[in-house]
């Protein structure tokens, strides 16, 4: 169960789905403060969050103690409690987060959601199916210091250009730690991997903020290709 906030009336919005898509009706706006948990692996509601700000992470916990972070979600993402359910994930909060929810009866026979929405939900879910295809390359083919620069570049991405001149990068809630956690590193792995980052003048990650000190020269190192984000693009 989650514990966030409805927003105060309790009335149902209205709001674009993207820069240049349409515009659904019914849902509620949900807020939810840093470190609150959004979905539970044993939830067995039915409902979508499209994020409207912040940061989001989705990640399993292992019997070993260990834990993986499957996918982090920012704001334009959508998070399904479904998903999370039948992958045993948990979803929490990294930031104060703000979405818009559906409930209800989302898939299969007699659902509640329009066709307009439902084609939407498929969108979003191929879009992750994607961002996973790639972690999973990252994970299985490439190197420490390419995994941790390809997932860096990934979100750098997904989070928008900068509005401060001459700063290449983005600010960025997440600790070291879910870094490794994502790119299958320990704690001690990853802090090794972004000094060894910073002092060859590829990216640095401080005070929660990451900078590419060069960017191209990083992306070329790594063979970066955004391809597969073009639809968080634009």
């Amino acid at each position: 169960m989650s514990n966030g906030n409805l927003s105060n009336d309790r009335q149902a919005v209205t709001f674009q789905y993207s820069k240049h898509g349409p515009k659904l009706s019914g849902a509620f706006l949900r807020s939810f403060p840093a470190g609150a948990t959004i979905f539970e692996p044993d939830n067995d509601s039915s409902r979508i969050l499209f994020i409207k700000s912040g940061w989001v992470i989705s990640s399993k916990n292992l019997s070993n103690g260990t834990r993986i972070v499957t996918e982090f979600a920012l704001g334009g993402d959508m998070l399904s409690s479904v998903s999370a359910a039948l992958a045993q994930e948990s979803v929490q909060a990294v930031s104060p987060v703000t979405g818009y929810e559906f409930v209800g009866q989302l898939t299969g026979k007699g659902s509640d959601v329009s066709s307009q929405l439902s084609l939407i939900i498929i969108i979003e879910m191929m879009k992750r199916q994607a961002r996973m295809a790639e972690r999973l390359a990252n994970i299985g083919r490439r190197d420490a210091l390419e995994r941790t620069g390809h997932l860096l570049l990934e979100l750098a991405t997904r989070s928008g250009v900068s509005t401060r001149p001459g700063f290449d990068g983005f600010e960025c809630p997440l600790k070291q730690s879910d870094i490794g956690d994502a790119v299958g590193l320990s704690t001690v792995h990853i802090n090794r991997v972004l000094k060894d980052m910073r002092l060859n003048g590829l990216v640095s990650f401080r005070n929660g903020i990451v900078e590419f000190l060069n960017r191209r020269k990083l992306e070329e190192l790594i063979e970066f290709d955004a391809s597969y984000l073009a639809g968080h693009m634009g």
